[in-house]
């Protein structure tokens, strides 16, 4: 909050920009497979179809090129990543190093009680796999995620882990539907973290995470030498 010289306050909330939005509807055309793995993004025809300037386009492809989503093609253009083992490895892998020990931190921050945002999360959740949208049940769930390790208090482990949460939900997409839909062991398994957190436990909690993240990763492994991914 500031003031002008006359003294009249002035807000600094600031409404979403149009890049940032643009970004959001990439990305989750991306994620529900709208925009298929491997497709150009070409800014001219992206316009065109988001009824936008080019320079929001820009601008978002910049933002997803960022998180790992878009990657910069030989032609000096831009793609939608193609899902490959070793991207799942390396996600899974960072993510198993990091996030249970931030969850540890949190949970030995904090007095055992509820933790109503993450429970809403899973409510959400649940919902979401009943109705078989599996683009918006990976943003809920990286909310779930954000909502439990953020507590760590840990700036630098956070902005690490929020980093590699576009790429997670990404994954996570992409191996639901090969298997057609997400399956409920998903909603157990953070029902069950999430339980561990809220009592107080910090070791279960970081264990049981770090079985989910390696679990999930070795489905979605399997996923793809069985099946086309795109």
């Amino acid at each position: 909050m500031s003031v002008t010289d006359d003294g009249a306050r002035l807000s600094l909330e600031q409404p979403i920009s149009r890049g940032d939005r643009v970004r959001d509807a990439l990305q989750e055309a991306i994620l529900n497979g709208t925009l298929k793995q491997g497709s150009p993004l070409v800014e001219r025809e992206l316009s065109a179809r988001l009824g936008v300037s080019k320079t929001p386009i820009r601008e978002a492809l910049k933002q997803l090129r960022s998180s790992g989503l878009v990657v910069a093609n030989s032609y000096q253009g831009m793609s939608v990543r193609t899902l490959d083992a070793a991207t799942v490895r390396d996600v899974s892998g960072a993510r198993a190093a990091v996030e249970p020990a931030a969850v540890r931190m949190a949970v030995e921050l904090r007095e055992p009680g509820p933790q109503p945002s993450a429970r809403r999360a899973l409510a959400e959740a649940q919902a979401l796999l009943a109705a078989d949208q599996p683009a918006q049940l990976g943003l809920i769930n990286r909310r779930f995620h954000r909502d439990l390790y953020a507590a760590c208090g840990n700036e630098l482990m956070i902005d690490f882990l929020d980093k590699l949460q576009a790429m997670n939900a990404f994954i996570a997409t992409a191996g639901w539907r090969a298997d057609a839909t997400p399956s409920d062991s998903e909603w157990d398994e953070h029902t069950a973290v999430l339980d561990a957190f809220e009592a107080g436990d910090a070791d279960q909690a970081a264990g049981l995470l770090r079985d989910h993240i390696e679990r999930s990763a070795a489905g979605v492994l399997r996923a793809l030498e069985q099946s086309d991914l795109s």
